[in-house]
């Protein structure tokens, strides 16, 4: 069985428990990290053996990726995870609070139902 490969967009305090989860996981492997400042990207790549982006758009025009965990600023989490299921096809993963707005979250339901692809609130 090929494993899941998981791409994180924000490298904040919790993705190194995003990643520990990952990694726990067999079927599961982390190919790619991105941050707007490239240096906390970078210092978990060095960590994981893998490439750091400091724009997600090429990390996923690059990168073999099928689930994207999003751990930016909650008011990122709509804008962010809509773009990526509609324009990438992804599966998402989404830091609490999954939206600041109920509009929002059903917004993101009727992408990832759209777009066959799961949508998942951590």
């Amino acid at each position: 069985m090929s494993k899941v490969k998981f791409a994180i967009i924000g490298c904040g305090r919790i993705a190194s428990r995003h990643i520990e989860a990952i990694n726990a996981i067999e079927n599961a492997r982390l190919v790619a990290v991105c941050d707007i400042v490239k240096e906390r990207a970078e210092k978990y790549a060095a960590e994981n053996n893998i490439k750091a982006y400091s724009s997600y758009h090429e990390m996923l025009k690059t990168e073999s990726i099928d689930v994207v965990n999003i751990m930016t600023p909650s008011g990122m989490h709509p804008e962010h995870a809509i773009e990526i299921m509609d324009k990438y096809k992804k599966h998402v993963v989404i830091e609490k609070p999954m939206a600041l707005r109920i509009s929002d979250g059903e917004d993101m339901i009727a992408a990832a139902a759209k777009n066959k692809v799961g949508l998942f609130s951590v």
